[in-house]
This record gives C-alpha cells, sequence and structure tokens, in this order.
C-alpha cells in the first residue's frame, strides 16, 4: 500500500463494506486478523485488541496483580492516561523526570523505587523510545515488572527489535491521532 490507496479509495470500501454487510464489529474475524497480523509485526507471540491504549496499560497492570497500595513508577511528561491507568487500577502513579531525549530518566529511576514500588512503566513518546536496556537492568535488580507505554510510538525499534516487545507487555493505541489508527482501540 502506498500513496496510490489514497487514490483509489476502493479497496478499502470493499473491506468497509464486507464488515458492515457481515455485521461483525466486535471481536470477530478481523480483530483476530489484526491482532496476528500486528503481534507478527511487534515480533510478540501475542496480540489481544481492547477498547483503547488506556485500557491496554490498566489491564497489564491488572494482570500481573499490582492493585490499591502499590506504586508504579512512570515518565512525568507523558499523556494523562498513563497516570490514568496507574490510578484506576488502583495503584499510585510514582513520576520520574524525562531526560535530553525527553524519554523517561533511566537514571533517577532508582531514587524513586520504595517497598511499594511493583512496576516500571517507561513511555516511548513521539516514536523515542527510553532507555529499555537499562531500565530492564532495574527492574530484574528490584524485582518489578514492566510495561512498556507504545502509544505513541508504533514501529520505533531499538537496536532492531520493536518496542513494545521488550517488557512483560507493550501497549498500543490506534485513536485517530496516533500513527497507526484503526479509528479507536488499543
Amino acid at each position: 500500500m502506498g500513496r496510490e490507496q489514497f487514490r483509489n479509495p476502493e479497496p478499502i470500501l470493499d473491506d468497509i463494506r464486507k464488515l458492515v454487510k457481515s455485521g461483525d464489529f466486535t471481536l470477530g474475524k478481523e480483530l483476530e486478523k489484526f491482532e496476528e497480523t500486528f503481534s507478527a509485526f511487534i515480533t510478540t507471540h501475542y496480540g489481544i485488541g481492547v477498547g483503547s491504549g488506556t485500557d491496554a496499560l490498566r489491564l497489564s497492570l491488572l494482570s500481573l496483580g499490582i492493585g490499591p497500595g502499590d506504586e508504579v513508577i512512570t515518565a512525568a511528561n507523558t499523556f494523562y492516561a498513563t497516570a490514568g491507568a496507574i490510578a484506576t487500577a488502583g495503584a499510585k502513579p510514582v513520576f520520574v523526570d524525562a531526560g535530553e531525549d525527553y524519554a523517561i530518566d533511566a537514571e533517577l529511576i532508582e531514587g524513586a523505587i520504595t517497598e511499594k514500588t511493583k512496576a516500571i512503566i517507561p513511555v516511548h513518546l513521539h516514536g523515542i523510545p527510553a532507555d529499555m536496556k537499562a531500565i530492564l537492568k532495574i527492574a530484574e535488580r528490584h524485582s518489578l515488572a514492566v510495561v512498556e507505554d507504545a502509544c505513541q510510538a508504533i514501529g520505533a525499534e531499538i537496536d532492531g527489535r520493536k518496542v513494545g516487545s521488550f517488557g512483560a507487555s507493550g501497549c498500543f493505541s490506534f485513536h485517530p491521532r496516533k500513527s497507526v489508527t484503526t479509528g479507536e482501540g488499543g
């Protein structure tokens, strides 16, 4: 697909017509195909479509048993949905400032860790990956989970490996303002 696709929208419109005729709007074959295709693109074993990137973050935390009384470290300069996902999981967001690359400053993470810290959510902001090598070492040293907020970094790579494939889970957004959109979803 390229620019010619936008000059001739018929193939896309045909797919939309088929979907509308099938009535298979949620949890159907098209979602399954998308999950498989996207997880192959990211190079993960699984992909699960949910309502939004925020849902993906919250559900990832809940799946890790993170909730009331726990703390989750994240970037101070992220979109409010990251902190909102932490809070709606029942945990407390702990903010760490950004470095010169605008990603969470890995050198400041250990200073924010307490006995209540259960996870780190690095945010790959505007396609700029966080320092996953350093973050994963810190997480391993302190037995912390890592949930990647890659909602604004679909396709970004670190040494040839896609962001979203490093942590316990990688979370993406397909909101209309993102670089890849399905109209909504995460």
